[in-house]
């Protein structure tokens, strides 16, 4: 019971990510980036800028996840059980939906593979980073 928030924050988590997208794509400015542009391919480099995109996007609503969790839930567990069950929800409907995607050939693969790796260990990567940093001033005092 005590990481039940943690898992709740997880299923936000998958359906901000979810609406932020398509936000993004019916409504913004990838739409009208993307209808511009005439001849795309795999070799195209605009899927590097897209693939950026999706994962910095990822990277940062899972960052506003993890320390909303931190300030609001600040008497349940910060631990590393906490930052999976926040990642599980996301990661595990990508990971169903897309698959393993490690082609690095093309910037189409590249792209998918950047974004499936944002996604998939997107808190983690911040819980990661939190972790070292006060890691890292605990050692300097």
């Amino acid at each position: 019971m005590k990481y039940l928030p943690a898992l709740g924050l997880g299923i936000l988590l998958a359906l901000s990510s979810f609406s932020c997208f398509a936000l993004v794509a019916q409504a913004g400015y990838m739409a009208e980036l993307l209808q511009n542009i005439s001849q795309m391919n795999h070799n195209s480099s605009l899927y590097l800028f897209l693939g950026i995109h999706d994962a910095v996007l990822l990277i940062m609503l899972s960052a506003v996840t993890l320390f909303c969790y931190r300030l609001v839930f600040s008497r349940h567990p910060f631990d590393l059980m906490a930052a999976a069950l926040m990642q599980m929800p996301l990661g595990m409907v990508v990971l169903w939906t897309d698959g393993v995607s490690l082609n690095v050939f093309s910037y189409y693969g590249l792209a998918r593979t950047l974004t499936t790796l944002a996604a998939t260990f997107g808190v983690l990567m911040i819980y990661g980073l939190i972790q070292r940093r006060s890691r890292t001033i605990v050692i300097a005092n």
